[in-house]
């Protein structure tokens, strides 16, 4: 009884642990950093893969050649296409560590947005890559050589993530994230777009890597805003600021306030809670957002001493009339120029008021745009650094 005891317990064993059976050596597969959507001219669509070079990213093996292949193709499906590299690449291609998705301006205008089932539904893609618009040709972001990284796309990765960390100029949108405001009925989704500043032809050669200027770089520059599922246009890169803001979602940035003259003072605001409540009156939306905020002096050109309460209130006087400004007209701007609510208060005031919005929801946006908008700002700065008194006051009486 013991011994058939054993030899079921082993071939149950040997049943279990069937060994790596889809196992693919390092030097068989090629690691995708990147894919770049356009329109195809044969075709529906072209999409463009970044496949990384490891050996020219390691300072050790490096030998010079090119830090990453991008390849492209044409079809009418990306799960179709993603299958196909291999005619050109030797290498088995892994998606699940890429970091960047661009969709071109010219695909997101149309609306051609349904190669997002492909990427959502893929069990090997992870959820965490940036999404981001390119004005102009998305396979040519993929293109451009830097530096640092070498590889467009491990470039941009932690462009976007420092940016938005320091400053506040990208929307922090991910897969989950853009899908889920092109499906609600009270938020319009955005992007961030990018743009190659310089020569797309000479940025995606080796000698752009060995320049103190660059030939060509990739720049985050505005803010993308959709209606439905079709870009409507773009915003100015400081609305992507106030767009986190509003969203509650912003971590660090710096503003400038204008003193007097030619002269300003640089205030980093450490962070920042907002609230927001939405009510129906007199036949339309009434939006009030209210935002506190912490900080600290960063710079002045003011020649003021910081060392009273009265020039602290003074500060944060500029300050909340430069931000709540700021906020207000972004959100006249998206009302007035795109009919589109992509700051979700449509959702806040399902929350708040779901029998109200419930005879609204589908002409939500039209309402939107005939919201009242009030913004309240407040701001508490903390500190003057680790001067309470410029150098550039005493310059000044000197004079």
């Amino acid at each position: 009884m013991r011994r058939k005891f054993l030899l079921l317990l082993i071939i149950s064993s040997c049943l279990l642990l069937c060994g790596c059976w889809d196992r693919k050596e390092l030097s068989e597969v090629q690691l995708v950093a990147g894919m770049a959507v356009d329109l195809g001219e044969d075709a529906k669509y072209k999409i463009t893969v970044e496949g990384l070079n490891a050996i020219e990213l390691n300072s050790q093996t490096a030998s010079g050649n090119a830090p990453s292949t991008v390849e492209s193709i044409e079809g009418d499906s990306l799960a179709e296409i993603t299958h196909q590299f291999n005619r050109y690449l030797p290498q088995s291609l892994i998606y699940s560590h890429m970091k960047v998705l661009v969709i071109s301006e010219e695909a997101a205008k149309l609306g051609m947005l349904d190669f997002l089932d492909y990427v959502e539904r893929n069990r090997e893609l992870r959820d965490d890559f940036k999404i981001l618009i390119a004005k102009g040709k998305a396979e040519d972001i993929l293109k451009i050589t830097y530096p640092f990284k070498k590889a467009s796309s491990l470039k941009i990765s932690p462009q976007v993530d420092n940016l938005l960390g320091e400053w506040g100029g990208d929307p922090g949108v991910r897969i989950n994230d853009f899908i889920s405001d092109l499906t609600l009925e009270g938020k319009s989704a955005v992007l961030a777009a990018v743009k190659v500043n310089g020569d797309p032809e000479k940025g995606r050669t080796m000698e752009n890597i060995t320049k103190v200027v660059p030939d060509a770089i990739v720049e985050i520059e505005s803010l993308g805003v959709f209606k439905g599922d079709k870009l409507k246009g773009f915003m100015d890169l400081e609305a992507t600021r106030s767009y986190l803001w509003i969203t509650n979602q912003l971590k660090q940035t710096a503003i400038n306030i204008h003193c007097e003259g030619d002269q300003y003072s640089a205030i980093r605001i450490l962070q920042s809670n907002t609230n927001v409540d939405v009510k129906w009156e007199n036949g339309k939306p009434d939006i009030h957002v209210k935002i506190k905020s912490e900080g600290l002096l960063e710079g002045t050109q003011c020649y003021k001493t910081v060392d009273s309460v009265k020039t602290y209130r003074k500060y944060e006087k500029l300050v909340n009339t430069t931000a709540a400004k700021e906020i207000k007209n972004t959100i006249q701007k998206a009302q007035k120029e795109f009919g589109s609510d992509i700051f979700g208060f449509g959702e806040i005031f399902r929350r708040q008021h779901n029998q109200q919005f419930m005879k609204v929801k589908d002409n939500w946006n039209n309402y939107f745009a005939e919201a009242k908008v009030k913004v309240d700002y407040d701001i508490t700065i903390r500190r003057s650094g680790i001067r309470t008194e410029s150098f550039l006051t005493k310059t000044k009486e000197e004079r």
